[in-house]
């Protein structure tokens, strides 16, 4: 069985795998999202996020990082001293600058070689001392001053350091908290820095007046690094670092003014608070978690912020969208006897096959009538004679032994001027919903409305679509009613009953020997033949009143027109695609686990 802290670690990364996993999903996400101008900058943050969570994965097992930053002269070696109890550990004094490379402080030296490859082997030193069996979980590390002569060397060490770090100590001089280069200098690096805790430190707190130090000088730092950082800062405290060394040496005649110091506070919170077994792993996922929290709550403040202006551009693309199908609908009801025709040969092939018995004979044989008689056989033959008889789809079989296809759905006029009707009316709504997307955050090529628009083929193979399938649906439909078992109990009844009687008649007169004449049977037949040619006459005037394709038609069309409050679009528009997606991500953005 796994120790307790080592099966803690493996669950953290588990979840911080399920972090990144998020992360990437927002990604995929954003990445569909060409039209939208802020996804290119959230996307990026995705992928600095991503790096960050990498970065505290792969140091997942490392110890806690507290690094050390500061001006010349703000006391950092000092402090590093006091903490660490070894007065000469970093070398503090008067040549500038202090400290020219990095110092890493901890209780076993193998504990800061992965930091040290990092960092670099020839720009770090690492120190350790019989005090430092405290930091069993902690390396605290100095480093090069901010303001030196040296500072654009030192800069990439000390950004590599805090880019490392679980906890930043910014220490600054009492005498001149607010210095303005050492301000700057941090300002990055802090609302970059994704750690556990920022410190700042004013020093040398014993130089001060203790009324001033916390009337004056302290509330007016707090609410200066405030707002140069545009962060919060966890704590400040007020420390005199050279008054906890060994041998402070103080000059004869400048000794402490008062005895208010917050330095335990900070060797509490170091030592005490995050040098723990176990701190390491919370910290590193709640760092994790937050990087995640930080990226999604962007997007969910993007997407608020755009709410209002992109569902009032959906509504408005709906109710175009609704428009122009009706439209086009109406644009589509023009009469032509070829489909007319089409639609009573496609009800009495649906008949034909539901129907039993001497009627379900006749009807099929009046269906290939029909076929044959009009040279239609081509049609049956491929099994789509709906899509031939309406010409709306794209001609689209090759036949081996025939010549004949279909129309191109284009050059048919019904699906035609549907089209031309459908783009035209929804060409007049566009401008509107251009400038409610552009007010969404959409790029303004959204207003060049043809590249917006589905191509002229998709939205022609939609409309013929949605009328092929709403007429198939609707013969259907009347079929069923034009089968049921009591219409065929009746007209199948009477040519029954001749058969039964002549039937009975023959077999009786055939057991009692008594043998008909030829004409007798050929009565049967005529008077079966007469009978269910009346019986089909009849059916065809019901089917007429029932199923004439004028009808059928209107009622497919109203159909139609129905279905306009449900069908999401007539065709996937490329603008409404990303639309619909961005208003979306709010609900992804909410559904995220707590990790």
């Amino acid at each position: 069985m796994l120790p307790a802290r080592q099966s803690a670690a493996l669950k953290a990364l588990g979840k911080i795998e399920g972090f990144k996993n998020d992360l990437n999903m927002l990604k995929l996400t954003l990445a569909r999202l060409p039209l939208w101008l802020p996804a290119t900058p959230l996307k990026k943050q995705c992928d600095e996020a991503i790096r960050m969570i990498d970065d505290l994965a792969e140091r997942f097992e490392q110890k806690l990082v507290v690094t050390i930053v500061g001006p010349c002269g703000a006391g950092k070696s000092t402090l590093l001293n006091a903490l660490a109890g070894v007065d000469d550990l970093s070398a503090a004094g008067h040549q500038r600058p202090t400290t020219d490379h990095i110092i890493v402080f901890g209780s076993d030296p193998q504990d800061a070689g992965q930091l040290v490859t990092n960092l670099g082997s020839d720009s770090v030193e690492v120190k350790s001392s019989p005090a430092a069996a405290l930091l069993e979980h902690v390396l605290i590390i100095d480093t090069p001053d901010t303001d030196s002569k040296a500072y654009r060397k030192h800069s990439p060490l000390v950004r590599s350091a805090i880019a490392r770090s679980d906890m930043l100590i910014c220490v600054f001089d009492s005498e001149n908290p607010k210095r303005k280069d050492h301000v700057d200098f941090l300002a990055p690096f802090v609302r970059k820095f994704n750690g556990e805790s920022l410190v700042c430190v004013i020093n040398k707190c014993d130089r001060q007046d203790e009324t001033e130090l916390k009337n004056r000088i302290f509330p007016d730092f707090l609410a200066y690094i405030q707002t140069a950082w545009q962060t919060s800062v966890d704590r400040i405290l007020c420390v005199s670092a050279r008054r906890h060394l060994n041998e402070p040496q103080w000059d004869p005649t400048a000794g402490p003014k008062h005895g208010f110091d917050e330095f335990e506070e900070l060797q509490s919170l170091i030592f005490n608070s995050i040098n723990r077994a176990g701190y390491v792993v919370d910290r590193r996922l709640e760092n994790a978690r937050s990087l995640r929290d930080f990226v999604f709550d962007e997007v969910g403040q993007k997407v608020s912020g755009c709410r209002t202006s992109l569902v009032a551009a959906r509504q408005k693309i709906r109710e175009a969208e609704r428009k122009s199908f009706l439209d086009a609908v109406s644009a589509m009801k023009s009469d032509d006897s070829r489909q007319l025709f089409g639609i009573g040969l496609m009800v009495y092939q649906k008949l034909s096959q539901r129907w039993v018995g001497p009627m379900g004979w006749i009807i099929a044989i009046w269906a290939r009538l029909l076929i044959f008689g009009t040279g239609m056989a081509a049609l049956l033959r491929f099994g789509r004679p709906v899509s031939q008889i309406l010409g709306m789809i794209s001609a689209w079989r090759h036949f081996k032994d025939s010549k004949s296809a279909t129309a191109d759905a284009g050059n048919d006029e019904r699906v035609g001027a549907g089209l031309r009707t459908y783009r035209l009316t929804t060409m007049s709504h566009w401008p509107d919903i251009a400038e409610s997307l552009i007010g969404g955050g959409f790029n303004s090529a959204v207003r060049g409305v043809e590249e917006m628009l589905p191509t002229g083929e998709a939205l022609s193979e939609k409309l013929a679509g949605v009328w092929r399938r709403t007429l198939e649906s609707e013969i259907e439909s009347v079929s069923r009613r034009l089968s049921g078992p009591l219409l065929q109990i009746m007209f199948n009844l009477p040519v029954f009953g001749i058969l039964g009687y002549s039937g009975w008649i023959t077999v009786k007169g055939f057991l009692w020997g008594e043998y008909f004449a030829g004409a007798f049977f050929l009565h049967a037949l005529w008077s079966i033949g007469i009978i269910l040619l009346l019986s089909f006459f009849i059916f065809q005037t019901c089917v007429r009143m029932a199923a004439s394709p004028e009808r059928m038609t209107t009622k497919a069309f109203e159909k139609m027109k129905h279905q306009s409050d449900q069908l999401d679009m007539v065709t996937p528009n490329p603008v409404l695609v990303q639309l619909e997606t961005v208003i979306e991500m709010d609900a992804m953005i909410a559904s995220r686990g707590p990790g």
